[in-house]
């Protein structure tokens, strides 16, 4: 166990922000709770998997919604209150908190809820990644239940969501975040330790710290991070320029929408909250669940909350985590593909990028 101060936790909120692949909450949201948690505390413990008793239990914590509506009303205490709430429905205490994935936002919602408990967050989600719904985790397709969902609002309204299908867990309680404005906080997947550690992606915050800090350090010294982003990350260059237009709607609890980018390398992403598909011109050049992530000249990682007409930006590509990899991942992401356009198979980053060269 480790103990993450302020520092540690702005580096957090910058790689994740990076690595949510346009998702997951922006930077400035991110940065809000991390102005909350510090009301707390000091600073937060990160326990590794490996350390975690197997008869110790807990959950998963995250903000559901649209990106940009978070960005507008930050959560403070609605995460340890849906902890609170599902510890009462299912009956235990919890000894530790999970995220549900990588985010600017969705990284540091569980660790409010750590700071406020005085009990540590793991260093791992069932992503390693931002995905666009709940039920799109390795927990899901390892058959660990999802239910009971506790749903919890800033303003104290409370629901609780029982179903053994994932699916119909993300449709009602996407469809009640929607009618909550756009923002909720939600606990699930109550596990002991045995569980967490077969089904977790261990160490993915501390790969966002590091990353996070790769960037401040090189946007303190003027530099562009992306080659070095590239270089140190297995990534891909997917397009490089001028952001020509950014078109978008939010309905349903979800913000839609593409971006276009011209100049360089063009590209255009077409995003579900987080980034699902990049075409340069009419050639694929990444496909979900491989990582689609925005990030400025200057070293600003980009959500789609924050990207705008007029930025210059890079789009990198990254390939997903070997246990987010398999044909049972890519099937939960084909409904929004084929809503997208897109009919064909799971294309791997790297077959993509060498297509295109």
């Amino acid at each position: 166990m480790r103990r993450l101060y302020e520092k540690s936790l702005r580096n957090i909120v910058v790689g994740a922000g990076f690595l949510g692949a346009g998702g997951g909450g922006s930077i400035k949201e991110g940065m809000k709770i991390v102005d909350h948690i510090l009301q707390f505390d000091d600073g937060v413990d990160l326990v590794e998997p490996s350390e975690v008793l197997d008869s110790n239990w807990g959950a998963v914590i995250a903000g559901m919604g649209s990106p940009k509506a978070s960005l507008e009303k930050a959560r403070t205490y609605s995460p340890e209150r849906a902890l609170r709430y599902l510890e009462k429905e299912v009956g235990f205490e919890s000894s530790f908190v999970i995220p549900f994935e990588i985010g600017a936002g969705n990284s540091m919602n569980p660790m409010l809820a750590a700071v406020q408990r005085h009990i540590p967050m793991v260093d791992g989600d069932p992503c390693g990644r931002a995905v666009p719904q709940v039920d799109m985790t390795t927990f899901s397709l390892g058959g660990l239940g999802i239910s009971p969902f506790a749903l919890t609002t800033e303003d104290g309204i409370e629901v609780m969501i029982n179903s053994k299908n994932p699916a119909d867990i993300e449709r009602v309680g996407r469809a009640i975040t929607a009618e909550l404005q756009g923002v909720s906080a939600a606990c699930c997947h109550a596990m002991n330790g045995a569980q967490l550690k077969s089904f977790i992606i261990p160490g993915t915050t501390t790969l966002v710290e590091r990353l996070g800090a790769s960037i401040e350090n090189c946007r303190l010294a003027g530099k562009d991070p992306s080659e070095s982003i590239e270089r140190e990350y297995d990534g891909y260059i997917l397009g490089r320029g001028r952001v020509h237009s950014v078109t978008g709607e939010t309905r349903g609890g979800f913000d839609f929408g593409t971006v276009e980018v011209e100049g360089e390398i063009p590209v255009k992403v077409l995003f579900k909250n987080e980034n699902i598909i990049a075409w340069n011109e009419r050639t694929l050049a990444a496909i979900v669940p491989d990582l689609i992530c925005a990030i400025t000249y200057d070293g600003l990682p980009l959500t789609n909350a924050d990207v705008e007409a007029g930025m210059n930006v890079t789009y990198l590509g990254f390939k997903a985590d070997r246990r987010f990899r398999g044909n049972d991942i890519y099937a939960m992401f084909k409904p929004i593909l084929n809503a997208l356009g897109y009919v064909g198979s799971f294309m791997p980053i790297e077959k993509a990028c060498e297509r295109r060269h």
